[in-house]
């Protein structure tokens, strides 16, 4: 009870003195250093879980794409602003749209003359693409730059299943719906082979070609590097630092020390101390920037991330209840002159799918004009919300497609009969009991759910059709479920236009004759008991848990994490017709 009282006392200090505004000074050096995964929307963590949290329960960090971009926009025309210091060892997995995406803001940025510098100790592929923007590469003598191009290898278990005899029952339409494959096949079919080639092989040659151009390679370098390893790696004697100088990825190999003074003789000292460059951190620099709200025109953006799923849920997933609660906020306040879906899903239940398309219809019904925005993936339910608004926006390197549906109930009478377990009784009708895990499906139960599932596609068909202005026969040919990237999307007619959030949103404005408005992300915040825990927390009486939560994860931890996230999907699956349109091949990072 004390240290309640104390609690409250500290909040009441801190809240009667205010916030002290962040200052920019003059020439500061914007850090850019993105820490965990590249999401949407960041999820707000529970203050006191994140304190205590141990070892096997700590969430990794995430990052807003939106902040990202948002800093490195405001940054080009602030003459406060002199250079970025871009630092990527704490960066996370992140899409390919996003890096795409952040590496265009980088260039947008350099337009205004300044200059970009990367700082890691070493780079990923990911975290590479981004460094090969700046006008000067440093790395560690002790780094690396590891390429190794896209690939795709899902774990298969039908002979696992056959061992425990356990029976499971699938239900697809579409010939690249794969999704279905690891419970039927030990291998990857080639059909599935085909189709996944081709979009990794698109997804490569963006890469590729961004990396060539930033570094005024040769066409193909790459690829031949990765491909001559081996004799390559010998020329340098087994030193990977000394490979990638070599191969003109990075300029100069030196510790930290060395970039730190590089950049103090260059800008200035800090004045904050530290013995190093004068700096302003993106964040801290957000915040300095922060405007508040004009009034008046909205655009207001709908963030679909995650796995679709029913009922509410927390902006990691698509809910479909919070996400059309949002829908109605925002068609019902009179400040809304047109929304923007923003997608970062590979879709998951049909049913949930359909109730957020059913909303976005009902604004459109209203007068507002509906935009989809895709962001790394926009999959089977992801392309499913977005079909039918007024214009669909996507980025070159989109994953999206992929429709189709497919059912997978699994039974496990026989498993449990080894073991000496059985089940028995009686129903009234011939359906009583029919989805029992426990009990072999009927006939009938087979037939019912595969004309349910043939049903499903057959509206996902149409309602795509109805959306992009095609023909149900012309649809059937670029659906079977296939993925595409989303310059090809384009092409066939699935996407109106490529380019990133911001054009979305210029569009949207455009739509709805507007030229002055707000650009307003509807989601959930902390509760108030919440934040103050927070602002306690994160005061100079408080634990620095920021810190703790930004070291990097070990490679078991990150396995470990990767098999809690394939659970969770799996335990989402809450679908009342037991109908999904989920990618799962569509994670690529």
């Amino acid at each position: 009870m004390l240290t309640l009282f104390a609690m409250f006392g500290i909040v009441l200090a801190l809240s009667s003195r205010g916030e002290p505004r962040v200052s920019v000074p003059n020439g500061a050096v914007m850090v850019l250093d993105p820490a965990g995964a590249i999401v949407e929307q960041v999820e707000y963590p529970d203050p006191l879980d994140a304190v205590f949290a141990s070892e096997f329960n700590r969430e990794p960090p995430q990052t807003s794409i939106h902040d990202i971009t948002g800093a490195l926009k405001l940054a080009k025309t602030d003459n406060r602003i002199a250079a970025v210091a871009l630092i990527t060892d704490s960066l996370g997995p992140i899409g390919p749209s996003h890096l795409h995406t952040i590496a265009q803001s980088i260039r947008d940025f350099k337009e205004s003359g300044k200059k970009v510098y990367a700082l890691s100790t070493a780079y990923s592929q990911a975290s590479y693409l981004l460094a090969a923007e700046a006008d000067k590469v440093y790395m560690n003598p002790a780094g690396n730059v590891f390429l190794t191009g896209y690939g795709f290898y899902p774990t298969y278990f039908k002979s696992l299943l056959e061992k425990l005899e356990a029976n499971v029952n699938v239900f697809r339409v579409g010939t690249y719906k794969s999704a279905v494959e690891p419970f039927i096949r030990d291998d990857m079919s080639p059909a599935a082979k085909e189709a996944n080639l081709a979009f990794l092989g698109s997804l490569w040659d963006q890469y590729e070609g961004a990396v060539v151009e930033a570094r005024g390679l040769e066409a193909g370098a790459l690829t031949n590097s990765i491909n001559n390893l081996p004799d390559r790696l010998r020329e340098a004697e087994g030193n990977f630092a000394k490979l990638a100088q070599n191969g003109g990825l990075v300029d100069e190999l030196a510790p930290r020390t060395v970039w730190r003074n590089a950049l103090k003789e260059e800008f200035g000292e800090n004045p904050g101390g530290g013995n190093t460059f004068k700096q302003i951190h993106y964040q801290s620099y957000l915040a300095a920037k922060q405007e508040s709200r004009r009034g008046g025109n909205e655009i207001a953006v709908i963030t679909a991330q995650g796995q679709i799923v029913m009922g509410d849920g927390p902006i990691t997933v698509s809910a479909a209840e919070t996400l059309v609660g949002y829908i109605r906020n925002a068609r019902n306040n009179p400040n809304t002159a047109a929304i923007v879906l923003r997608v970062n899903s590979p879709g998951g239940s049909a049913f949930a799918s359909e109730l957020i398309r059913q909303e976005l219809v009902a604004a459109q019904e209203q007068g507002l004009k509906v935009i989809a925005s895709m962001g790394p993936v926009a999959a089977s339910g992801g392309y499913w919300i977005s079909a039918t608004a007024d214009e669909i926006w996507a980025a070159p390197s989109t994953i999206t497609g992929s429709i189709g549906i497919f059912g997978v109930i699994p039974t496990f009478e026989n498993t449990l009969a080894k073991a000496g377990v059985y089940t028995d009784g009686v129903g009234t009708t011939e359906m009583a009991g029919a989805f029992s895990t426990a009990r072999p499906l009927s006939d009938m139960t087979k037939d019912v759910i595969q004309q349910s599932i043939e049903n499903g596609y057959s509206q996902f068909l149409s309602l795509v059709a109805e959306g992009r202005n095609m023909t149900v026969e012309d649809v059937d040919k670029i659906a079977q479920g296939r993925v595409w990237v989303g310059s090809t999307a384009k092409d066939l007619g699935l996407v109106d236009h490529l380019g990133g959030f911001g054009d979305a949103v210029a569009a949207a404005a455009t739509a709805a004759g507007i030229e002055d408005y707000d650009v307003v992300f509807y989601r959930d915040f902390p509760s108030k008991w919440d934040q103050m825990i927070a602002d306690i927390l994160n005061s100079s009486l408080g634990i620095d848990f920021k810190s703790q939560a930004s070291q990097s994860l070990s490679p078991v931890m990150q396995t470990a994490m990767k098999l809690k996230g394939e659970a969770d999907m799996l335990l989402n699956f809450n679908d009342p017709m037991a109908s999904y349109a989920l990618c799962l091949l569509c994670k690529v990072e």
